[in-house]
């Protein structure tokens, strides 16, 4: 197939059939799931640092190195999803629903957030540091479910509770950096947000493809929030300019998870219930309301929330995955070695 070919197949709005989900099940899961294991086998042809301004310092380093480990676990689950939705005709059907492109988005993320894991190690191991890999923890179970590899994952999707609070928070004009609590939207409490197995009826399936698309923009929430809250504490300019240009793709994939909302369905069953969001007064729209920003007495301006390391830093992002499940069946030394990267990470200083 040619390169053109190829895109006109894939930005094809309307076509749900065998072409696109081959493609989506043979290249772009293909390239999803290349490296996953091979991280530390990046040589310097990535090329080291450009010798501007101040050298890497340890807490750079730190800084990557959590990066790296949370990039590897967002390509995890993600891959996961990009599997199902693409390989699993139910599932995939009732993402649609919900937005005619979630499956290719779940399957480009899976490549992107994949890219930002590769890149960040290539550059640690080009300039003389140790990578971040993960691989001794794929030990937790795939599904059984039609369009799933049968091999070991890092994360959990089969029982999940998603927080759905920042739904609310980024229509309102308060600020988790100044101590804003926000309600959770939906509760969804140990549900599943993938297929766990086959022989669904279509109602069961649509609430775990509604569930899904709500923990797609939660995590990709915590990604928008998790780089500007690292980025004061980076020395080195070449490591700045990782954190920035990275950090924004990350929230440009929260306002697609985020915008897909707007069409879901309303729908309830087995504990769970989906309002219709297009009610005025519940706030369809997804652009983010102003809100307070860095001082009481300053006017509110649209930004990222939260940005401070307490609320949104190393070890906020880790101890919200613990809280969801998202690790559940993981080892000790999985959250020790999570727990460690994100340590340093948030202790890191700018030096000069």
């Amino acid at each position: 197939m040619k390169d053109n070919d190829m895109m006109k197949e894939i930005n094809t709005p309307n076509d749900r059939g065998t072409s696109r989900r081959s493609f989506l099940t043979g290249a772009a899961l293909a390239g999803a799931g290349v490296g996953l294991g091979a991280l530390t086998g990046v040589t310097s042809a990535f090329g080291a640092t450009t010798g501007e301004g101040p050298g890497i310092t340890d807490g750079d380093v730190a800084i990557l190195q959590f990066l790296a480990a949370a990039e590897l676990i967002e390509t995890d689950l993600w891959v996961q999803y990009c599997e199902l939705a693409a390989g699993n005709k139910a599932y995939g059907d009732a993402l649609t629903r919900i937005e005619d492109e979630l499956i290719i988005y779940a399957c480009d993320v899976a490549n992107d957030e994949q890219s930002h894991a590769t890149f960040i190690n290539g550059f640690l191991t080009a300039n003389g540091f140790a990578p971040t890999n993960l691989d001794a923890f794929r030990t937790l179970p795939s599904s059984r479910a039609t369009g799933a590899r049968q091999i070991g994952r890092l994360t959990n999707l089969m029982d999940l509770i998603v927080d759905t609070s920042w739904y609310v928070r980024y229509r309102h004009t308060g600020n988790p950096d100044f101590g804003d609590v926000f309600p959770q939207f939906v509760d969804i409490i140990n549900k599943p947000v993938i297929p766990l197995h086959d022989g669904y009826t279509g109602k069961e399936m649509q609430l775990i493809a509604n569930s899904a698309a709500f923990h797609f923009a939660a995590v990709e929430q915590g990604g928008a929030s998790i780089y500007p809250s690292l980025i004061p504490k980076v020395t080195n300019l070449d490591v700045l300019r990782i954190l920035t240009g990275i950090g924004p793709t990350e929230a440009y994939f929260f306002a697609s998870f985020h915008q897909s909302l707007e069409g879901l369905p309303a729908i309830s069953g087995h504990g769970l219930v989906f309002p219709d969001v297009t009610k005025n007064d519940i706030g369809a729209h997804h652009i983010p309301h102003p809100c307070k920003f860095i001082g009481q007495a300053l006017p509110f301006a649209c930004v990222v929330r939260p940005t401070k390391t307490r609320f949104g830093g190393a070890r906020h992002l880790f101890e919200a995955g613990v809280d969801s499940g998202l690790y559940k069946g993981q080892s000790p030394q999985f959250f020790a070695t999570l727990r460690d990267l994100a340590a340093a990470a948030d202790a890191a200083s700018r030096t000069c």
